[in-house]
């Protein structure tokens, strides 16, 4: 019988991926096939009632400190997926926030799963942050397996230390990595977050609300994202491969969409009509401009391909699928 605890798991990716492994009684762990049993759910705060399956267990309060506290919950898992962060924007504005939150405390998951009986899968959602373009480090047309990451912000920075730390656990054979490099997840539901990238879900989600919305960078922008149903199937599929499937314990980067911002809005026009439109309004901020600027838009991994990742979809769809399933009073959708 399995045991799967998720870090963040009130986030929205949280509350997607343990939905999703609630619907079955069986889970795929590193290419085995178990029951699941129990499912550890850990965020600073979690609403009364949220989750009503008895295979459910929450734990609320900082995750640094419970791990001080009560390692075992993570030792005596069968995988974790780690979720849990401090976003761009929070680490770019506040270096010891995301050096705490995201860091130290990714260190000391590493250091309790490596001391577990048996090499436990952890599942690590890191970013396409780690790439990074500067005045000296240009990146290549498109980005490969293969070049060099050179993140240009805390976040960036932060996540590749971790990505680095887990693979060589995973080299020693104490952990059993799969870390999964996610696009801007997009569209994102509920209020904006600190994140750099926030805008690329509220110039769709607000706007479908009748609600303002700020677009703060050059509409010629080309972003990568990630649908939210590819990124949840992403990383449970990151779960489920065995660890012949996943080869090296180096990252992978979860294919998705390239578009510019100003296709993101056509996309928007499509499904919410003129009156989508007339409730964003073009601000520049340049600090997010610098950020978002610097992160690669075009990926390609064989790798992901290889390990059996899938395409992700248009983003028109995906803004369709948004609308129908949370929005289903919006007058309108097609």
């Amino acid at each position: 019988m399995a045991t799967i605890c998720v870090t963040g798991g009130v986030g929205f990716l949280g509350r997607m991926v343990i939905e999703k492994l609630l619907k079955d009684s069986h889970v795929v762990i590193g290419g085995n096939n178990m029951m699941l049993n129990r499912v550890i759910v850990i965020d600073r705060t979690i609403p009364k009632k949220l989750f009503l399956d008895t295979r459910v267990d929450v734990f609320e309060g900082d995750l640094r400190e419970l791990l001080r506290v009560q390692p075992e919950l993570m030792s005596s898992a069968d995988a974790v997926i780690h979720l849990a962060s401090a976003v761009s924007g929070e680490c770019e504005a506040n270096l010891d926030l995301g050096l705490n939150a995201n860091l130290l405390t990714g260190i000391e998951l590493g250091r309790i799963l490596a001391d577990a009986d048996a090499p436990p899968v952890l599942v690590f959602a890191s970013s396409l942050a780690i790439y990074g373009a500067s005045d000296n480090d240009r990146l290549p047309d498109f980005i490969s397996d293969d070049v060099r990451p050179t993140p240009q912000n805390s976040y960036g920075a932060q996540k590749l230390m971790l990505e680095t730390l887990f693979a060589d656990l995973s080299r020693k054979g104490l952990i059993r990595a799969r870390t999964l490099r996610l696009m801007t997840v997009s569209v994102r539901p509920g209020k904006p977050n600190n994140a750099a990238s926030s805008f690329l879900s509220g110039i769709i989600r607000e706007p479908l609300l009748g609600l303002l919305a700020v677009v703060p960078v050059d509409p010629s922008l080309e972003v990568a994202l990630n649908s939210p149903l590819a990124a949840v199937n992403g990383l449970l599929h990151a779960l489920a491969s065995s660890d012949q499937d996943w080869g090296s314990p180096l990252g992978v980067n979860l294919p998705g969409i390239r578009l510019t911002v100003r296709e993101m809005i056509e996309a928007l026009r499509i499904i919410g009509g003129e009156e989508a439109l007339d409730c964003l309004a073009y601000e520049p901020n340049p600090q997010v401009q610098q950020i978002v600027s610097r992160w690669p838009a075009n990926f390609h991994s064989q790798r992901a391909y290889d390990i059996g990742f899938s395409k992700d979809q248009p983003f028109v769809e995906t803004i369709r699928e948004f609308s129908k399933s949370l929005l289903p009073n919006v007058v309108g959708v097609p």
